[in-house]
């Protein structure tokens, strides 16, 4: 792991239910923190650009592998992963054990579910900024339909119990998030890594029904939504319906990118987070 996250730390914390999360560490000690969640069937190591690009100078990085995913302890009950309060326990648990002064907290995917959880139950005055990474503000309820893409049917077959079923869907869904193909290197860590999820895991995941729209017009926290416009996976209206909801949000949409514009285009991705950061969270 520390090879692909740039010679960061590994330690575990304690997150909600007594669950063990993998946490890593990288980055500038002293400079300001960010905390990054990934998405589903995703772990820590999908932020390997950032812990070796230019962020990792200036900044404090941080990521988790979220419950059931990477490292991280997997309860086998469903109900496990079907509380928003799990979710933004764990967030205010990793928070907590590393100390982490206003951090900037960026959510990709599913992740951006996770925030409106963390924002919901915990507040956002602690927190230096939001950032919304090819996110949706709900799951699991009929109005989310008309943000998904066309992998929904890949992504229930990742939940299958026939284990071919599941490692071809796995597959072909990591091929999509993206608009052009990874780096081969890359590719097999994303595809490796997302193999640690367990399908039954994905299943309860996706039985998560949460509706974040209600919460995010009245939170006064600075945010930046990022979103590819090439996106597969969550269509970039839904990127556009929650920079609308949260107010004063900042909007980029990247040509370029499909699902995964910290990785497709890394670069730009970095520059707009630390721009972000230095002019509105500091």
């Amino acid at each position: 792991m520390s090879d692909w996250l740039g010679g960061a730390t590994t330690r575990f914390v304690t997150g909600a239910g007594g669950v063990k999360l993998a946490v890593v560490e990288g980055g500038r000690a002293d400079g300001p923190p960010i905390l990054f969640i990934h998405g589903f069937s995703q772990a820590a190591l999908c932020w390997t650009r950032q812990f070796t690009g230019a962020l990792a100078r200036d900044f404090r990085l941080v990521a988790f592998d979220l419950r059931g995913h990477g490292h991280s302890e997997k309860p086998a009950e469903a109900e496990a992963y079907r509380s928003a309060d799990l979710w933004a326990d764990d967030v205010a648990a990793v928070i907590a054990a590393l100390e982490l002064h206003r951090p900037v907290l960026v959510g990709w995917s599913f992740g951006g579910r996770v925030l409106g959880a963390v924002a919901r139950r915990h507040g956002v005055a602690a927190f230096g900024g939001l950032v919304f990474v090819g996110a949706i503000s709900k799951g699991g309820v009929p109005d989310a339909a008309r943000f998904r893409g066309t992998t929904g049917p890949i992504q229930a077959a990742m939940a299958s119990t026939d284990m071919a079923v599941a490692a071809d869907a796995t597959l072909r869904f990591i091929s999509a998030c993206t608009a052009a193909p990874l780096p081969p290197d890359l590719q097999r860590m994303m595809d490796l890594t997302n193999g640690m999820t367990p399908p039954a895991v994905r299943g309860a995941m996706m039985g998560w029904q949460v509706d974040h729209d209600d919460l995010l017009p009245n939170l006064n926290v600075p945010a930046l939504v990022i979103h590819g416009v090439q996106d597969q996976v969550l269509l970039p209206v839904a990127g556009r319906h929650i920079a609308e909801l949260l107010p004063g949000a900042q909007l980029r949409l990247y040509e370029s990118s499909g699902h995964a514009p910290f990785l497709e285009e890394p670069a730009r991705f970095d520059a707009d987070l630390a721009a972000f950061i230095r002019a509105d969270c500091i």
